[in-house]
């Protein structure tokens, strides 16, 4: 497809989409991107599939794909869940890159609201509550989410409550099956054990993996690990086989012991969502709030202490400020949660795995890392390569420019 039809990435702010005008580019991850938008004096949040339905056919999936997402959508209708208000083409009303109108949250992911709010653990505690009911809700309709991340849950500015969104990689009892048995688009450092063991032993083409509630409540409970700790338990980059390594050499990586101001009933809870038996774990989100609500009718007044210190003033504004954001939101994640020493107790252990000994820590303070991170690429440094890299992928895909 050439250039001259329009390509969501090629959009800029202040252009029009219909009878939307866009403001600011959200995010952009591998299979769409989110600009926020204004129509009657309303904001809207409008995300753009990358792939068309004439695009070869990982177009005709991501088509497909983008559909089941209006699917999951309507069945919905929850104060936790992000709205979807109509579904459109552009820039060809039938043969464009269908785009959805949703509701604009206000306000900060999960990830960055852990950073920059610091958080009490009764503040940590009703959040999650309020989530395990949220995802008890959509179970019970049916639905998987299968991409539960901190980046795709936001909380709400106006009341500080989370709000679900990106149901890109979301599935439903009722709806078609667009792959075969490889696990559908998502985080794979957030699927659990049992889908990471299926991926491993079975070729592509066998039967498809059904995804569970206690799926999507593995990856809320990794969440809340990092939440609750700014750390991951295993390494996250890892391939599958690896992965799947980690999480059972890994035992006993509790988050208190990577921040003792963890209380011991919130560590207790992570610990269960964090099972390697999905027959151990919470089986739906209902039971994971009844434990919440009672550790917090229970809870003392430690309880509302930060999890975290505050950042020195000089490191409270960074490279990753709005102003010099490139949309790439899966990239900034990756990089905030790299500089998460920030918010580790000082003395904290770094990743550790069964096979490597722990190495005793220098003589001095320690910020919890084996070695000192480089500084940080300057922000124009790295937004330009950001864009010439998107710019370049995306040039081979359309056919305009080929490797080598």
């Amino acid at each position: 497809m050439s250039l001259e039809g329009g390509h969501p990435l090629l959009l800029q702010p202040q252009e029009v989409v219909g009878s939307f005008r866009l403001l600011k580019r959200l995010a952009t991850g591998g299979y769409g991107t989110v600009f926020l938008a204004e129509t009657g004096g309303f904001h809207v949040a409008l995300k753009f599939a990358l792939h068309g339905p004439q695009d070869s056919e990982e177009g005709s999936q991501v088509d497909a794909r983008t559909l089941k997402e209006v699917s999951v959508l309507h069945r919905m209708t929850h104060p936790n869940v992000v709205a979807l208000r109509g579904y459109h083409r552009w820039p060809n009303p039938r043969t464009g890159y269908l785009f959805l109108v949703m509701d604009y949250v206000e306000g900060p992911t999960l990830s960055d609201w852990a950073m920059e709010a610091k958080p009490t653990a009764r503040q940590v505690a009703r959040l999650f509550a309020e989530l395990a009911l949220t995802l008890d809700f959509i179970h019970r309709a049916g639905v998987r989410h299968r991409d539960i991340k901190g980046s795709n849950i936001i909380v709400r500015a106006s009341d500080a409550r989370p709000v679900l969104v990106d149901f890109g990689s979301s599935d439903h009892a009722c709806a078609p099956s667009i792959t075969d048995g490889r696990p559908p688009p998502g985080t794979p450092s957030y699927r659990s054990p049992e889908l990471l063991r299926y991926w491993l032993n079975n070729p592509k083409g066998m039967s498809r993996y059904v995804y569970q509630p206690t799926d999507d409540l593995y990856s809320l409970g990794l969440t809340l690990f990092q939440v609750l700790t700014g750390d991951f338990p295993y390494p996250p980059e890892l391939p599958a086989a690896a992965l799947l390594g980690g999480i059972q050499s890994i035992k006993g990586r509790a988050a208190r012991s990577i921040n003792p101001r963890v209380p011991r009933a919130l560590n207790d809870i992570c610990e269960r969502l964090l099972r390697q038996e999905a027959s151990q774990r919470y089986q739906m989100g209902a039971d994971l709030y009844a434990d919440l609500s009672a550790a917090l009718e229970r809870a003392p007044d430690s309880w509302d202490m930060p999890l975290f210190n505050a950042p020195p003033p000089h490191e409270a504004v960074t490279e990753e400020s709005d102003a010099y954001f490139d949309g790439n939101e899966e990239a900034r994640e990756l990089r905030r949660w790299a500089r998460a020493y920030e918010r580790r107790i000082p003395g904290a252990a770094p990743h550790s795995s069964a096979s490597t000994p722990p190495v005793p820590p220098p003589p001095g303070p320690s910020l919890g890392l084996a070695a000192p991170l480089p500084p940080p690429m300057p922000w124009w440094v790295a937004r330009r390569r950001a864009w010439r890299r998107r710019w370049e992928r995306w040039l081979r895909r359309l056919g305009l420019r080929r490797d080598g």
